[in-house]
């Protein structure tokens, strides 16, 4: 079966929310667990935020950038090959617009919901990835949070679809300190948002943004997907034009981007 970990970003008072996190088969997971949690230990990291870790407070405190940059690789390093990720980053007055031209369609979904959704139907039905999805099944561990009724009912909804029958095996509401893999989710969804936030704050403008060094080293390691939804423009990553031979690993995803 294969297990997505997601966490969400930007939930008071920004423009964009962002959700996101990994992916990979549980025998992966099983493999990549222990080492992520040694990799952390050796540097005294008991549990990661990615916030702590962005303003250098404990335990970063003292850390500078070279050293975050290695600390990043080291971890990554530990599940090369080995796990996806994606994150998607809603537009709140897009959504807002999205209701009044679709009523139906987006009724009382919120931006995290929202996002929740798009996150499956890519993992279900893109064409590199829903073969192997369908015949191993998914479920998803996300960080408990305020948002986890709207996920769970859009879960469930979607979880008595035919079409979905047997796949969707269940959504589970983690603390933090569940795994390594729930805060490797917000690692990704923290500098996930801050990218797309300023791809949308300058969209429309003659000028190259800087890419983000984290995310930069994740995507040696893995491919990792982010997009901007609802009204706004399309952003980085994304074909994911890549057979999965060995069910059990990502290997094959190292050679494109998601």
């Amino acid at each position: 079966m294969f297990q997505c970990y997601l966490d969400d970003s930007g939930t008071s008072g920004l423009p964009i929310v962002t959700l996101g996190g990994f992916f990979a088969h549980m025998s992966q997971w099983d493999r990549i667990e222990p080492a992520l949690d040694a990799a952390m230990n050796a540097h005294g990291v008991g549990i990661f935020h990615a916030k702590e870790f962005h303003d250098t407070k404990p335990p970063f405190r003292g850390w500078p950038k070279i050293r975050k940059l290695s600390f990043t690789d080291e971890i990554f390093s530990a599940a090369h090959g080995a796990m996806a990720g994606v994150a998607i980053g809603v537009e709140k007055e897009g959504l807002k617009r999205g209701k009044q031209l679709q009523p139906k369609a987006f009724n009382r979904m919120s931006p995290m919901g929202v996002a929740f959704a798009l996150i499956m139907s890519r993992i279900l039905t893109h064409q590199s990835v829903a073969s192997a999805v369908k015949q191993n099944g998914l479920s998803f561990l996300v960080e408990a949070g305020p948002n986890n009724g709207e996920i769970q009912d859009y879960f469930q909804r979607m979880a008595k679809m035919s079409v979905f029958e047997g796949v969707l095996r269940s959504v589970s509401f983690v603390p933090k300190e569940h795994s390594r893999a729930i805060q490797l989710a917000d690692f990704l969804v923290f500098y996930a948002r801050r990218q797309l936030r300023n791809q949308f704050r300058f969209k429309g403008k003659q000028m190259i943004l800087p890419a983000c060094p984290y995310l930069e080293t994740m995507r040696k390691h893995g491919p990792v997907y982010t997009d901007i939804a609802a009204g706004a423009p399309r952003t980085t990553g994304a074909k994911m034009e890549i057979d999965i031979k060995n069910l059990s690993d990502f290997a094959a995803l190292t050679k494109k981007r998601l």
